[in-house]
């Protein structure tokens, strides 16, 4: 982050948020459950997300691609309490929470429940949350929309993303939405 900024560079940076690293977690206990560690962990993300705000990030995305998943009630919780935490302990911290490889199904109202700054979808593996996301962000909610497939190499068909994205941006504004690849180009 601090190389590109003094490049004259602002960028986002990513982190994988703390309910998937737990939830990917492994343990040799079968009855032990991840998430009993989040009291622990959420002061060391504050950390993380202290020193980026202070050394001039405006915006930090957190990919939490569990939101694709089948979400119990104590999964959702977590995601409540974790989100709650950073919003009052970095207020001046704009959070992308970023979701990935599919549909968030159930979870979008758990997603747009959360207090951040902005939300990103998967389009290309789930083309379908395009008009459901739209019509459920709440005001002042920026988008990111995933449009650009992140795992292939082959060029875009840009106008015809232009032409499919082009009234998401018309009823939301240019402001709140983003255009963005669907997950990490790291696979590309």
């Amino acid at each position: 982050f601090e190389e590109a900024k003094a490049l004259g560079y602002q960028t986002r940076p990513v982190l994988v948020g703390p309910v998937t690293f737990l939830k990917l977690g492994k343990s040799t206990d079968a009855g032990f459950d991840p998430l009993s560690l989040l009291d622990g962990l959420v002061p060391v993300y504050i950390e993380v997300l202290r020193e980026l705000a202070s050394k001039g990030a405006i915006w930090v995305q957190l990919d939490e691609p569990c939101l694709v998943l089948d979400l119990d009630d104590a999964a959702r919780k977590a995601l409540g309490k974790t989100y709650a935490a950073f919003a009052e302990a970095v207020p001046s911290l704009k959070i992308m929470l970023a979701t990935t490889f599919g549909d968030l199904g159930d979870n979008l109202s758990t997603a747009l429940a959360r207090p951040v700054a902005g939300l990103h979808v998967d389009l290309v593996r789930a083309p379908e949350m395009l008009d459901k996301v739209v019509a459920a962000a709440p005001k002042g909610l920026t988008l990111s929309l995933g449009a650009i497939d992140g795992r292939n190499i082959w060029r875009a068909d840009l106008s015809a993303l232009l032409d499919r994205l082009e009234p998401a941006v018309a009823k939301l504004g240019s402001d709140r939405v983003q255009i963005a690849p669907s997950c990490s180009l790291l696979h590309v």
